[in-house]
């Protein structure tokens, strides 16, 4: 619960700059990351609009961001992977990668970058349970190379197969639920708390995430042993 509370939380601060730097690089003014969210998190109605009102930010902010933002938005970002990376190294028993580990987390971030520009596209070719495989497909992939680049490719990717394979059947089975869950919780919270709120609920979801994932790791881990020795 801690571990999962923690990467939440890191996640969650790494969230805010990104919407302001991307938003003062885009001539959008961050809608476009906006809308990208809410077509991710599969929101409509009144839950869309609190989301965009929550992340919009006014034009002067937009216009101070510099070279200062952009290294904020890095240093958050080294922050969540660090918080990932601790995850694998704790449930792979390996030893602390200090200084190093920034750039396997430099390669993570970039990678999932693309990941998340280009799976949508990929998914929607397809429909049905053939659009769930291959989504379950690629979610597979991610995180079989996620704690494979992480922790600097110390551990080999047959052992991370279960690991991955978890993982992404989880946060699958989770996307399916938050479909029904999230609308109502974030559009609930802002009537009731305004932006405090939206971003209480977006805290909530991202622990559920979390949870996920280090409920996967540890298991994962844990199945492997007897393969490993």
């Amino acid at each position: 619960m801690d571990r999962s509370m923690a990467l939440a939380g890191q996640a969650f601060a790494a969230l805010m700059p990104l919407l302001i730097v991307v938003g003062a690089a885009s001539s959008a003014g961050g809608e476009g990351l906006a809308e990208s969210l809410i077509d991710r998190l599969e929101l409509s109605g009144d839950a869309a609009e609190a989301l965009r009102a929550a992340v919009a930010t006014p034009p002067d902010v937009y216009d101070s961001v510099s070279v200062t933002g952009g290294l904020l938005l890095v240093i958050s970002a080294l922050s969540f992977t660090r918080a990932l990376q601790r995850l694998y190294v704790l449930a792979w028993r390996l030893p602390p990668l200090g200084m190093s580990g920034n750039k396997w987390g430099l390669a993570w971030l970039a990678a999932f970058s693309v990941f998340w520009s280009v799976q949508p596209a990929v998914v929607e070719v397809f429909d049905g349970a053939v659009a769930l495989s291959v989504t379950i497909a690629t979610s597979c992939a991610l995180w079989l190379f996620t704690p494979w680049i992480l922790v600097g490719k110390a551990i080999p990717w047959r052992l991370l197969v279960p690991q991955a394979v978890l993982t992404s059947v989880g946060l699958t089975v989770f996307s399916v639920a938050s479909a029904i869950y999230l609308p109502r919780a974030v559009a609930s919270a802002a009537a009731q708390f305004g932006f405090i709120g939206v971003a209480f609920a977006l805290l909530s979801w991202l622990f559920l995430v979390c949870f996920a994932l280090v409920a996967a790791a540890a298991l994962g881990a844990t199945l492997a042993e007897p393969a490993g020795q």
